[in-house]
Parts: structure tokens; sequence; C-alpha cells
């Protein structure tokens, strides 16, 4: 009985298999992390394309609702959108030349963990820009 309890064969593979688990957790740890890396990225690419649209245009108007629908079809997903500034008519959402415009996009997402553990957060990007229209 002895001899077979001190007996170390096959203990190498026990430590291979357990080495192979946590790679594979390792694995899609990483691939579940980098997939929200690039959620985050869109969605500053995003902001940055909608300030530069309501700068560019000097409202926010149809122009830059066209353009978040642009983006919105473009990335795959649609965050919440939401906007300030300072208008000088507040019927067309005008805004002045120089004034600021700002834009806030937050999107609710969920990194999955191992065992169907979900760890919900949220991307939020948030952007101002100075109108380049001057209005009559």
């Amino acid at each position: 009985m002895r001899k077979v309890l001190c007996n170390k064969r096959g203990e190498g593979y026990i430590d291979i298999a357990v080495a192979v688990l946590v790679i594979v957790f390792l694995l899609i740890f990483s691939v579940s992390i980098f997939s929200k890396i690039a959620v985050k990225q869109d969605i500053d690419y995003m902001c940055r394309e909608l300030v530069e649209t309501a700068t560019t245009t000097g409202r926010i108007g149809p122009e830059f609702d066209a353009r978040y629908e642009e983006l919105c079809d473009e990335i795959g997903f649609r965050p919440t959108l939401s906007y300030s500034a300072t208008y000088f008519s507040a019927s067309a959402k005008k805004v002045q030349l120089g004034d600021v415009i700002t834009v806030k996009l937050t999107y609710h997402t969920s990194l999955f963990g191992f065992g169907g553990t979900v760890f919900p957060f949220d991307v939020s990007v948030m952007e101002s820009g100075l109108s380049r229209v001057y209005w009559k």
C-alpha cells in the first residue's frame, strides 16, 4: 500500500492539464477585455465625429441626427446620446460662433466572467468643441 501512495508516475499529466486550463481561462478573459476596449474606441470615434459635425454646422440639427444614425449603423450598436450647448436660437438649436457644444455618449455593456458570472459596466465618453458658424 505504501508503494502505491509514494508512486509519482503520471504526476506530470496533472500539472500539464492544470496549466492548459489556466491558459485557456486567460485567453478567454483577454479576448473579452479586448472586445470591450474596441467598444470604447468605437464610442470615442463616434463622439469625435458628432462633435465635429455639430461644430462645423453650428447647430444640433438634421445633419447631426443623420450623422448619429450613420455612425450607429457603422459601429453596430446604439449608445445613449446626450448633448448640451448655449443656444443662439433655441428653436432651431443654433449655436453662435465660439460657443461650446458638448456631446456625451454612454453604452451599457457586460464583461462575461467564468461560470456564467456577468460584470456589468458603463462606457462613457464626453467631448466638447467650439461652434465654427456665425449666425446673424
